[in-house]
């Protein structure tokens, strides 16, 4: 399938698999009141991390938020160069994901102190191993791996800025 056609899976996810979904939801609200981010970029910015690319109308029906509210987040996001939109072929219609990997979406967009970063990583390799009784559910397979690609993504900062916090030690 071209990258941007339609996605050809279901994009919400049922029982036990959409309480984890939401778990990680709030966990990313939360994360943002302790940068000062507003509640609803945080969510956006979840579930386009849980999913990899939605519509504004997958984001609608996750949410529950107007076009309005979705349209305006998704633009603002964009001019930061956080999200990118592309066009579904054959279609007026836009989906959008993250641009670049997490360490580099994090430096961008957070001041997350690396205790910060230790508990998130911690975070989400609980949950990971809780979702695993659940793994014949169906959505198990896409939450899974972008849970993994979010813990990988947080220990790949944790690695860089503990490298760099020595490299600043071994300087003095």
């Amino acid at each position: 399938m071209n990258s941007n056609q339609v996605q050809d899976h279901d994009f919400k996810f049922k029982g036990k698999i959409k309480d984890y979904e939401k778990t990680l939801i709030k966990f990313f609200i939360d994360i943002g009141k302790n940068k000062d981010t507003p509640s609803k970029v945080q969510e956006i910015l979840g579930y386009l991390i849980i999913h990899n690319k939605l519509t504004q109308s997958n984001l609608k029906e996750l949410t529950g938020y107007s076009t309005g509210t979705i349209s305006s987040t998704l633009s603002n996001l964009i001019k930061l160069g956080v999200v990118q939109k592309e066009r579904i072929v054959l279609s007026n219609k836009y989906q959008y994901s993250l641009t670049g990997d997490l360490p580099q979406l994090i430096e961008r967009t957070s001041e997350v102190s690396y205790e910060h970063f230790t508990i998130i990583s911690k975070f989400l390799g609980d949950k990971l191993n809780e979702l695993d009784e659940y793994r014949d559910k169906e959505g198990y397979n896409n939450l899974h791996t972008q849970i993994n690609v979010l813990l990988g993504g947080f220990n790949k900062v944790l690695k860089i800025a503990s490298s760099m916090s020595e490299a600043f030690s071994e300087d003095k």
